[in-house]
């Protein structure tokens, strides 16, 4: 088996795993400081919309999926004022990515207190690998940070290989809030091709230091 193939037998086996488990948590580090929003390759473009036009957004954030009405209206109403982003194609004026600063300290599994959810991290599959989603993460968390928000914390599917390295790359770091996380991680980031340092990985949420 090549080198290339055995690593495609890994991925294949980490993603059949996952795809039987919970989700799992990720938080942006307190002081890590506030990320530049990178430039966009020409002819695309960032935008926050203002919360009575975040409707139109609605086929853009189902690009995986759809949502039913109940689901969409609580989604909505959580986003923070300018927090829901998209990315412009500019000669289709089409909206090709998107991602949401959302007030959410009741998550499914854990309490985070005056929490902020990234949610809804989404490129359409044509326009992946241009670098879109880190520039959409890293406007959620500024827009996070301007709002005055410590804990800043997203949800995803072991199984979202690429999502997972979208994050990592960005700063985000897994939440090992019990103890049977570590090793799931640590096989994620062995697959990915990714440094597991999980003496660094935080086990609690900090206080506020102000």
């Amino acid at each position: 088996m090549s080198e290339a193939e055995l690593k495609s037998a890994q991925e294949s086996e980490i993603v059949a795993l996952e795809r039987e488990r919970l989700a799992m948590y990720m938080l942006w580090p307190p002081d890590r400081p506030t990320p530049q929003i990178p430039i966009l390759a020409p002819g695309f473009r960032l935008r926050a919309l203002a919360s009575e036009h975040f409707d139109q957004a609605r086929p853009t954030v189902e690009i995986d999926g759809a949502l039913t009405d109940t689901q969409w209206n609580s989604f909505r109403n959580q986003v923070l004022p300018d927090g829901l982003f998209v990315v412009e194609d500019q000669q289709s004026a089409a909206w090709v990515g998107t991602v949401s600063a959302v007030h959410n300290p009741t998550a499914s599994r854990f309490y985070f207190p005056g929490g902020g959810e990234l949610g809804y991290l989404l490129v359409a599959p044509q326009y992946r690998n241009r670098g879109l989603g880190s520039a959409l993460i890293c406007a959620a968390v500024e827009r996070f940070r301007r709002a005055g928000y410590h804990h800043i914390f997203l949800g995803v599917q072991g199984w979202r290989l690429a999502a997972i390295r979208c994050y990592v790359r960005a700063g985000f770091q897994p939440f090992l809030h019990a103890p049977e996380l570590a090793p799931r991680w640590t096989a994620i980031f062995q697959v990915l091709g990714l440094e597991a340092n999980e003496t660094h990985w935080p086990t609690r949420l900090l206080e506020p230091t102000s």
